[in-house]
Order: C-alpha cells, then structure tokens, then sequence
C-alpha cells in the first residue's frame, strides 16, 4: 500500500497546531512545607526542618506551625476530641487550604489585640491571599446546600480565629489561621502579621516558610 501523504497545506496546519497546543505542565514532585527560609549554595548542614516558627516581642510570644490534616486533627482534639475539622479534604485530594496553629502567650503587661484580617499570605511571586472568615465558611456551606448552618458558625467559631480577638496580660489563646491556596507555584511565602497592638503600641511581624521536596 503507497504511504498516505497529507497535503501541503493539512500538513502545514497540522505542524502548527501540534507548536501552538499548550505544554502540559509538569507534575510537581511531593513536598513538606517547612518554617524558615531555603538555604541554597552553603555547605553547612541543613537545619532540622521544623514546621513551627516562633518569636517574642514585648512580651508577647507568637508562634505560627503549619498544620496539614494530622496537625489540624490534633490541634482540634485539644479543644474538642469529637470536633470533626472544616477543612478536611476528601481522602486521596490534595490540601484544600494552606492552614496553621497561630498561638499566643500574653506575658506583658498589657493587653493585645489582634486582628486576623490584617494578616496576608504573600508568596515569592508576590501573590496575597488573605484568611478565610466565618462569613466565608458560612457562605460556602449555603452554596453547597448544607441543612446545619448554624453548627457551621458555632463549630468555626471554635476553631479559627475571625474577628478582632483580644488576649489579655497573662493569658495564651491558640486558633487556626486558614487560607485558600496561592494559585501560582511558589517556593516561598511569609504569613505577615501587621497592626499587633500591644499595649498602646502596634507592631509587625513576618514569619516564612518555604517548601522542601521530599526525595524518594
């Protein structure tokens, strides 16, 4: 049988066709979000990678941990032990949200207001996402048709923080902080905390993290 031989002009559309179709992009290899900045190009042993990050400032200590399911499922039983977690995702799908233990310990003399919404996301690519609220839980558990509405705020309430939130002197509180994902691929991103009112002073913090890939 003589070869099939397509005209100039099918064959000229068909090449481009085949150069203009998007690349599929590359599979991204598993990874562990980590506190800290990546280290590259030093000879020095690498850090033990922790997921929590930590300071202290006027006597006020802030800790930030990523919590992936198993993190956010023993932090919940801390406050509940039959408390299901909102932010599960269905078994075998990938995070749904960026979520993490934010806690404080008041040791000034002072008491401090914070306040969630003035906390952003900001990737490497500059990329901000701002936490979820109760409005959004609530908004999102309407579209999906769900009966118990109210058990959704009663239950975020419990779990994340929302609105302004005071912790008095002496006192220590411990919430979830939960974003949607960055939508771009990023390496790095930092969980900036502006407008920290200690006392009569407003403060700044800026925690990051980065992502490690697991090898193997």
């Amino acid at each position: 049988m003589p070869a099939l031989r397509l005209p100039a002009v099918a064959l000229a559309a068909a090449s481009l066709a085949i150069l203009s179709a998007p690349m599929a992009a590359a599979p991204e290899k598993p990874y562990r979000i980590v506190a800290g900045a990546r280290v590259k190009g030093t000879k020095d042993a690498a850090p033990a990678a922790t997921t929590l990050a930590r300071t202290t400032i006027k006597g006020l200590t802030v800790s930030v941990e990523y919590a992936d399911g198993g993190k956010r499922a023993a932090f919940l039983k801390t406050i509940d032990p039959g408390l299901a977690d909102p932010f599960a995702s269905p078994p075998g799908q990938p995070e749904r949200y960026l979520a993490f233990v934010v806690g404080f310990q008041n040791d000034a003399a002072s008491e401090v207001q914070f306040q969630p919404g003035n906390v952003a996301l900001i990737s490497d690519h500059k990329e901000n996402v701002f936490p979820v609220d109760v409005t959004d839980l609530y908004m999102g558990a309407e579209r999906a048709g769900r009966d118990d509405l109210q058990a959704v705020i009663d239950r975020a309430t419990r779990t994340i923080f929302d609105s302004s939130t005071t912790i008095v002197a002496g006192g220590r509180l411990a919430r979830l902080l939960v974003f949607r994902p960055l939508k771009e691929r990023w390496k790095m991103f930092q969980v900036h905390f502006s407008f920290l009112q200690i006392g009569s002073e407003t403060h700044t913090i800026t925690f990051t993290f980065h992502k490690e890939e697991i090898s193997g």
